[in-house]
């Protein structure tokens, strides 16, 4: 199911990736630069990267807009995993992103757009948790997470959440359970 509406708060708006902006994020995607430090270019072609952000059904690609100007600076995405079996009706939420101008980052950005969308897919029926991770060494991306109300879960692979990971030490974060599960 993919969201069509724009998620905002006083600092970020999320918009969904679509015919306007999709160049965009095909642009940040191959730009090292953009990506940062911590990521790497993808091996894919430009109609590939359309394709996944326009079509990929397990993903919802959204431009990370700052709300004061409309300025877009980033690129984000969950994910949907079904780790129990394919027709398993609820969901784990992974989340990723990267600020492309390195000028935004350490701003609060990514820290107010990985809590506006942990908190509309928690409150998701078919939400089973909602995770995150990061290189060990990306000290930034750690600071953000827990900033933004996850908590750390130690390093990966973690046998809840059996997902491919880089060649490189990765840390887990789990947004809370909800307080009525708690």
């Amino acid at each position: 199911m993919r969201l069509r509406r724009i998620l905002a708060d006083d600092l970020v708006t999320l918009e969904p990736a679509g015919p306007r902006n999709v160049d965009l994020l095909i642009r940040w995607t191959l730009d090292p630069v953009a990506q940062g430090p911590y990521k790497r270019v993808p091996a894919l072609s430009t109609e590939d990267l359309r394709s996944l952000f326009l079509g990929e059904l397990d993903r919802n690609y959204f431009v990370v807009r700052r709300a004061s100007d409309a300025a877009p600076i980033g690129r984000f995405y969950w994910r949907a995993w079904r780790f129990r079996r394919p027709t398993d009706e609820l969901v784990d939420w992974e989340l990723n992103i990267f600020l492309a101008d390195p000028g935004e980052r350490g701003k609060g950005y990514g820290t107010a757009a990985q809590r506006l969308a942990a908190s509309y897919l928690e409150a998701r029926p078919e939400t089973r948790r909602v995770f995150a991770f990061t290189l060990t060494y990306n000290g930034a991306e750690r600071r953000a997470l827990l900033k933004a109300g996850f908590v750390d879960k130690g390093l990966m692979p973690n046998e809840g959440y059996p997902v491919v990971l880089p060649t490189e030490p990765c840390q887990l974060f789990v947004w809370p359970p909800r307080k009525s599960a708690a």
